[in-house]
């Protein structure tokens, strides 16, 4: 598991003045319900009891996650993980999955199942199935440019258990993580590779293959010039499909509406120095399309910005800032008014969404700032409305610690959840509950303990999950 290396901090003053003596005691009894009070406050947290007691839904391991979630079509859910037991020369690794079927009485989790080797990335496919996309990595290398060649899988399976057989759609050499766009029984599955021209000239190309009419077509070239560095793809359920890319410092898009090809790259953002960029794309039932990146200039600043292809509109929006400065990593959703994005800006979760135009609204703190406090996710849910969640960091917990969750509907927010217990949680996602209408959240955790203290051979990890109550 990739460590955060947030600390936990916790900061405040207080102050008082006593009138006299004989008040002594009184003024020190409210300085303690206040402290009380305040600690109560920073906390963040209110009944527990608003979530489902933890579903333990994986094995234990000494790492596990990260955590991939998709909802099928049918409303079950999947979730699937990479995991590794030992480290060094003992190291064993693999890929778990589970799903919660949308019949199942109470609700929960099924058993655990193998998963594709190399999963990156799980998906709906058709009414009652699910399709998942792996990267096998291979000691052999391309003859052309000498990096390592990597097997692209992918594998369908019913939603309510484990994948089949892989098939290998490409043997290619990989340099970022493949992405999987899925709507109905139409899939598209995008990544850069590296190629070298007639002159000896090193590209990074984004490359694609796609699923229509039952049978897997052949790779072809999205962008075939420059050095292509970050991929992101989508696709809605009337069959638009949406790929976006970084290349040399711009953010580039093409969409593909249903029945027609690829429309030509199109220009989002351009980088002003150094930028490192991570990149988020949408499209929703009535055919908008949604862009929205981090651009982290180097030792300048982190901003989060968007933009939008109406329906029947032929040019993006104009780039809206979202952050000028201080953004995290950040998930998008859709909303039946438009999109939602949470992040954590300065130690709080935010969330920002669009009510019907195309403009986000100014940001929503969903909790006070808290120091360490990252790994934000937004789901909507029919009944939950919009919920985020975080993890906060505890101490003694090796920068992990307790998730949590606000829920924002009509208008205003929930109070503050805890979604687990304090046991170490390292990262938490969303999903929506097909039947309840509530969100579901599945964490990492070590509920046995973590830190230095304890020995490699006797740390547990395991995924869990639960469900909140209305």
């Amino acid at each position: 598991m990739r460590r955060d290396p947030h600390a936990c901090e916790y900061d405040g003053t207080g102050a008082a003045t006593f009138a006299s003596p004989g008040a002594l005691l009184l003024n020190m009894r409210r300085l303690l319900a206040l402290t009380v009070a305040l600690l109560a406050a920073a906390s963040g947290s209110a009944s527990a009891a608003t979530w489902t007691a933890p579903q333990t839904v994986s094995a234990p391991h000494t790492f596990a996650g990260p955590l991939l979630t998709a909802t099928t079509f049918d409303g079950s859910m999947l979730a699937a993980w990479p995991w590794q037991d030992n480290i060094g020369n003992d190291a064993l690794g693999g890929e778990g999955t589970a799903s919660r079927p949308s019949s199942l009485t109470p609700a929960s989790f099924g058993p655990e199942h193998a998963a594709p080797d190399g999963v990156t990335a799980i998906a709906s496919f058709a009414r009652t199935q699910a399709l998942a996309l792996a990267a096998q990595g291979l000691p052999s290398r391309s003859p052309a440019t000498g990096v390592f060649l990597s097997r692209l899988n992918v594998a369908f399976g019913p939603a309510g258990g484990g994948f089949g057989a892989t098939r290998t759609l490409a043997t290619v050499p990989l340099v970022s993580t493949p992405r999987l766009a899925t709507s109905g029984s139409t899939a598209l599955v995008t990544w850069i590779e590296v190629t070298k021209t007639s002159t000896g000239a090193i590209r990074r190309v984004v490359r694609a293959i796609d699923r229509r009419g039952g049978a897997w077509g052949k790779p072809y070239t999205l962008s075939g010039r420059g050095r292509a560095d970050v991929v992101s793809a989508a696709a809605g359920t009337n069959g638009d499909q949406v790929v976006a890319f970084v290349r040399q410092g711009k953010v580039l898009v093409r969409v593909r509406r249903p029945g027609h090809g690829w429309g030509a790259i199109r220009t989002l953002a351009t980088a002003t120095g150094p930028t490192q960029w991570l990149l988020g794309t949408g499209v929703n039932a009535r055919g908008q399309v949604r862009v929205v990146w981090r651009r982290h200039e180097l030792r300048v600043r982190t901003a989060l910005e968007s933009s939008a292809l109406l329906v029947g509109r032929s040019t993006f929006t104009k780039a809206q800032t979202l952050v000028a400065d201080g953004a995290s990593s950040f998930r998008l959703a859709e909303t039946p008014e438009g999109w939602a994005v949470a992040d954590v800006e300065g130690s709080r979760p935010v969330l920002h969404r669009t009510t019907g135009g195309s403009q986000f609204a100014a940001g929503q703190p969903a909790a006070p700032a808290q120091g360490g406090t990252r790994g934000a996710d937004v789901v909507f849910s029919p009944a939950g409305g919009l919920t985020v969640a975080w993890v906060q960091p505890l101490a003694n917990q090796d920068s992990d610690g307790v998730a949590r969750a606000a829920s924002f509907a009509n208008g205003a927010w929930s109070a503050v959840e805890d979604v687990s217990p304090p046991e170490a949680v390292h990262e938490v996602r969303l999903v929506a509950d097909g039947r309840a209408g509530q969100p579901v959240a599945l964490w990492t955790a070590r509920p046995d303990g973590t830190g230095p203290a304890i020995p490699t051979a006797q740390i547990r990890t395991v995924v869990r999950s639960a469900l909140r109550r209305p």
